[in-house]
């Protein structure tokens, strides 16, 4: 061997290995610990159901171009088969209708097979009432088909090639709303193909990546432009192919911000111990957010999950922000298992430091839920929220919190 071929390779080795590190090694910003973690002092009533939602649907598991019967459901009434709310409400109508909701079909009569995936396609509903849900007129339903198998790819070898859609959150600001789906194992080129012919999704789908969180636009909440790459389960983004789970956006006045869960992989990419973190991210235009090494870690004053089962870490998330208070409705159980169980809120003026309220919203079978603002004024913030179970029910509930009381127990 020549010396300069030698002295080549070695330069090659010690790129990649930098490269390697870089990609491998890196951390999200740990944020000091500000607040003593008080208690809120007042009586919590948010426990109370007025009523089972339903929603007069028809899930649609189909390919583009295709009608197969088989893959319609009707999940209305006692086929409930509904998972991941999001809601924004519009006291005054938005359209004709106060309630404004997106979801999943699935569990429930769609049930959780390699199947079900086709199913969790993003629908859009309404209502005026939080308890009878339909589409809108003109709607586009689902607003994303099934991913083709052409659009798939593998991720093991034991399951079958079904890409799919889950975990849909979004925003109504600047007059127009921003709705976030999270592709996995679907393409970069079936993307590409789905998108906007867009700078943005040529320089973001390179490649392939486990998860891609994708947003779409729209000002009358019934036509909907293509879609544009938010980010990836790829590095800068995150730890190569952590789940970015149940990511959830908020605007908050001045700039938006997303939260997600990441799954802990170890000290390459953690330095705390819990099974699963809060990631906050920030983003000035919605689209282009920071990547993992410029995020932060959210704390969490008191973790009351921890007293009912030390294995328990939050597994899913919904964000809201309300007259400078940042809300987390945390869905929390054994990570490890992909699961949860119980439901928490937690409440902060900073969107990093977070107190949790002691008691949880759901104790059993909850899953990923979602609070939202009705009204507010300066002493009060009245809520409405609906809560997912895992049998495939949304409940739905209304309740107060005090302005005074939050901040104080935030000293």
């Amino acid at each position: 061997m020549s010396h300069r071929f030698f002295g080549l390779f070695i330069i090659f080795i010690c790129l990649n290995f930098s490269c390697s590190r870089e990609e491998h090694s890196f951390y999200a910003e740990d944020v000091p610990t500000v607040g003593r973690g008080g208690e809120y002092a007042d009586n919590l009533n948010y426990l109370t159901d007025i009523g089972n939602i339903n929603i007069n649907v028809i899930a649609n598991a189909n390919y583009k171009g295709e009608t197969n019967h088989a893959f319609l459901k009707n999940i209305s009434g006692t086929n409930h088969s509904y998972c991941h709310p999001d809601v924004l409400y519009f006291p005054d109508g938005f359209r004709g209708y106060r309630y404004w909701m997106v979801f999943t079909p699935y569990f429930g009569a769609v049930g959780t097979s390699q199947d079900a995936k086709r199913y969790e396609n993003p629908t859009l509903v309404v209502s005026n009432d939080g308890l009878n849900w339909i589409s809108p007129v003109g709607i586009k339903s689902p607003l994303q088909e099934t991913p083709s198998l052409k659009e798939s790819f593998i991720d093991q070898k034991t399951e079958p090639k079904q890409g799919f859609w889950s975990d849909v959150d979004w925003v109504y600001a600047n007059n127009k709303f921003s709705l976030y789906s999270r592709a996995s194992f679907v393409t970069a080129e079936g993307l590409k193909r789905r998108g906007a012919k867009s700078l943005n999704n040529k320089e973001k789908l390179v490649k392939n990546a486990q998860r891609t969180i994708v947003r779409q636009v729209s000002v009358d909440g019934i036509n909907w432009k293509p879609l544009d790459v938010a980010f990836t389960s790829n590095s800068p983004y995150t730890p190569k192919n952590n789940h970015l789970l149940s990511p959830s956006f908020i605007h908050d006045g001045s700039e938006f911000k997303s939260y997600e869960i990441e799954l802990n992989t170890g000290a390459k990419n953690f330095k705390g111990k819990d099974k699963s973190f809060v990631i906050q991210r920030t983003s000035a235009d919605g689209l282009n957010f920071t990547p993992f090494n410029r995020s932060k870690i959210v704390n969490f004053l008191s973790k009351p999950w921890e007293q009912v089962d030390a294995k328990y870490s939050p597994w899913h998330i919904h964000a809201e922000y309300v007259d400078g208070f940042y809300f987390l409705c945390l869905a929390v159980g054994d990570v490890t298992r992909y699961n949860c169980e119980a439901l928490y809120v937690a409440y902060s003026k900073d969107g990093v430091n977070f107190q949790v309220f002691p008691r949880p919203l759901v104790e059993r079978n909850a899953y990923r839920s979602a609070l939202f603002k009705m009204k507010s004024d300066e002493n009060v913030i009245n809520f409405g929220a609906v809560i997912g179970l895992k049998s495939g029910e949304f409940k739905y509930r209304e309740f107060m919190l005090s302005k005074a009381k939050l901040s104080k127990s935030l000293e």
